[in-house]
C-alpha cells in the first residue's frame, strides 16, 4: 500500500471533502482526488462516496480510517520529532488561549515564534470557555485556574501565579458595607463567570494554604476579564480579579480592594496537555516562549 495515498485518504477523512485536504496537505485538488482513486484501485475497494457536494466513508473507508488514522499521525511525529532533533522545529501544532489575555500579552510571541520557524504551522483557537483539549484535538491549551485542579489524566504544567484581589467599587461599600470576613461575601452581591474558573463558587486560601471554595449570590456571570472589571466598575457587585489586571482602577479610585481574613486564591496560568505523548518538541518549545513572556511580564 502506497503510503503517500493513504496518507491523502487519512486527510480527506479528517478534512471531510477533497479541497479542504488539498488545503490542509497543501497539494493540488486534482493531485489529491488521483492519490484517492489509485488507492481504491489498489485495494479494489471504493472507500469514499461523493459527488459535487458531499462526501462520506463506505463502510471499507471507515474501517481502513479507523485502522491507519493513528498509524499516519504517528509516522508524521516520527518525522517531525527527527527533524525537531536537528534544530529545525516543523508540523502543525493546535492551540487554545484565553481570548483577552492572549491578544494582549502574547500576541507578539505567538507570531514571532511561528516566524522565527517557517515549517511550524500554527492553529490558534482563542476563547475565555474552557476547552477539553482531548475532545478539541488540541495539542495545548493555555488556561486559567483558581482553587484546585481536577484530578485527570491530562499532563499540566504550570506556568505563572498572579496575585489576586477581590474589590468594589466606591458605591456597592457605599451601599452594603465594608466585608471584613470572606463568609460575608455569601450575603452580598458578586459578580461571577460563566464558564471559565469553574464559575461559581470563588476559592480562597486559609491560613495553612488550603483551598477554601464559597458560593456566592450573582446576577452578572461573563467569561471576559473587561466585562468582570467593567461590571464591577459600574456597582453590580464584588469580584475577584487578578490584581494585574485591574490595578489601574485601584489606583484610579474606580474600585476599592478589600482586606479580608482569608486570601483570594491567586490566578494560575497553566498548559493544559491531553497526554505525555502529544508532548512533541515543537509543542514543548511553544510553550517555554508562552512562559518566558509571561514571566518576563512579571518581572516588569
Amino acid at each position: 500500500m502506497n503510503l503517500d495515498y493513504l496518507k491523502v485518504f487519512v486527510a480527506i477523512a479528517k478534512q471531510g471533502s477533497i479541497l479542504a485536504a488539498s488545503k490542509a496537505l497543501d497539494t493540488p485538488k486534482s493531485t489529491v482526488a488521483r492519490h484517492l482513486d489509485q488507492l481504491e484501485n489498489q485495494l479494489s475497494h471504493q472507500l469514499v462516496m461523493r459527488n459535487t457536494r458531499h462526501l462520506r466513508l463506505t463502510a471499507e473507508g471507515q474501517r481502513l480510517y479507523h485502522l491507519s488514522a493513528s498509524i499516519i499521525g504517528d509516522l508524521e511525529e516520527v518525522e517531525h520529532e527527527m527533524k525537531d532533533q536537528h534544530g529545525s522545529l516543523s508540523g502543525r501544532i493546535t492551540v487554545a488561549i484565553p481570548s483577552e489575555f492572549g491578544v494582549k500579552w502574547l500576541d507578539e510571541s505567538i507570531a514571532t515564534f511561528v516566524a522565527d520557524h517557517p515549517d511550524i504551522a500554527i492553529d490558534c483557537i482563542t476563547s475565555m470557555a474552557p476547552l477539553d483539549p482531548v475532545r478539541r484535538d488540541v495539542d495545548v491549551s493555555i488556561c486559567y485556574h483558581r482553587g484546585k485542579l481536577s484530578d485527570s489524566g491530562m499532563v499540566v504544567r504550570p506556568l505563572v501565579s498572579m496575585r489576586s484581589a477581590v474589590v468594589a467599587a466606591p458605591s456597592v461599600i457605599a451601599e452594603h458595607g465594608l466585608p471584613a470576613s470572606v463568609q460575608e461575601l455569601s450575603q452580598l452581591p458578586c459578580i461571577s463567570t460563566l464558564t471559565a474558573l469553574q464559575a461559581n463558587p470563588w476559592h480562597f486560601l486559609d491560613a495553612e494554604d488550603r483551598t477554601i471554595a464559597l458560593d456566592v449570590p450573582t446576577r452578572y456571570r461573563v467569561d471576559s476579564s473587561l466585562m468582570l472589571i467593567a461590571g464591577a466598575r459600574a456597582g453590580i457587585g464584588f469580584a475577584i480579579i487578578p490584581y494585574e489586571f485591574c490595578k489601574d482602577s485601584i489606583e484610579a479610585g474606580e474600585l476599592i480592594e478589600l482586606a479580608l481574613d482569608l486570601k483570594p486564591a491567586p490566578l494560575e496560568i497553566v498548559a493544559i496537555h491531553p497526554n505525555r505523548q502529544s508532548i512533541s518538541t515543537r509543542t514543548r518549545a511553544f510553550v517555554d516562549i508562552v512562559e518566558q513572556q509571561l514571566r518576563a511580564r512579571q518581572d516588569l
